[in-house]
């Protein structure tokens, strides 16, 4: 397991953070740290490109089979074994998975986990929920009323999960055009927690492509915790126990600003973990960093 941190300005000494966790499967999964709202995997396209309308995912020849399973509670599993404990998530370990921390750069708490899977990727946030359900209607709503403030387009559509957003908002390309990003918005409620994903890459337009980000999603297991908490609180993740701190390459020219730093222990995954927002507080209406435009972090 790969787990690291990146600083803009200089780079930590490796080290230990805890004796290596024993190997619990062959597959490898790499674990790295990065700023919160960072995206280096979204799908983007010029204004000229983009078109008017939003980008649905891409319905292929032969659609592809729904998962046959829905994400999970602890409760309802017998063994830990085979997962990634991210505190509030049990990952699945996958070969090549790649999972990066998006860290909360003032009060340095993991705020969501980003995991690539092939060409796409699927950011990951728990939340608690009542026990009367109805949360993932009302964030669809929010999602779509700040899309729209953004000069952005959206559409509800049924997909493997439910109801889902498919969005674009506007950005900044690489050689200065304006442009769009592509998302996919779903969610899934369970036993007073709520899970919600944002698909971005390859598989934010094309449902092939999110195959592999949809069947991780499917096998996820919540670990509300049995304390009281509001509705919509953001439910606490934490790198995984165990790994020892190694130098990993940057993933992006932003990264270049500074150095990055991962982890290694005999998991099967890997983590990638990123730091800068600037939230204070551990409320949040679901709306994630993919949905905000240039300048409202």
């Amino acid at each position: 397991m790969l787990f690291g941190k990146k600083k803009k300005d200089q780079a930590k000494r490796p080290s230990t953070i805890r004796e290596a966790m024993a190997e619990e499967s062959e597959d490898q999964v790499e674990i790295t740290e990065a700023e919160a709202g960072q995206n280096d995997d979204a799908v983007v396209a010029s204004e000229d490109a983009a078109g008017e309308d939003v980008p649905a995912a891409q319905d292929s020849a032969e659609e592809p089979a729904a998962p046959e399973t829905t994400p999970q509670d602890v409760s309802e599993i017998t063994s830990k074994k085979g997962y990634v404990d991210f505190g509030a998530l049990l990952v699945p370990a996958a070969k090549d998975q790649k999972v990066r921390l998006d860290i909360d750069q003032k009060s340095k708490r993991v705020v969501s986990l980003t995991i690539a899977v092939g060409a796409s990727s699927i950011q990951l946030q728990a939340f608690s929920a009542p026990k009367s359900g109805g949360i993932w209607q009302d964030v669809r709503q929010q999602i779509e009323e700040s899309v729209v403030k953004q000069k952005g387009r959206v559409k509800q559509v049924d997909g493997p999960f439910g109801r889902e957003l498919h969005a674009r908002v506007p950005t900044v390309l690489k050689d200065g055009r304006k442009g769009w990003r592509a998302a996919r918005f779903i969610g899934f409620e369970g036993s007073r927690w709520f899970l919600r994903g944002v698909i971005g890459g390859r598989g934010a337009i094309d449902r092939q492509a999110a195959q592999g980000v949809e069947e991780l999603f499917s096998k996820l297991v919540v670990v509300r915790g049995d304390e009281p908490l509001p509705p919509r609180e953001l439910l606490k993740l934490s790198p995984p126990a165990g790994a020892k701190r190694v130098v990993a390459p940057r993933r992006s020219p932003q990264s270049a600003q500074g150095s990055a730093q991962s982890t290694q222990a005999g998991s099967g995954a890997s983590t990638q973990q990123t730091t800068g927002s600037n939230r204070t507080s551990n409320r949040t209406n679901g709306v994630p960093q993919q949905a905000q435009g240039p300048g409202q972090q």
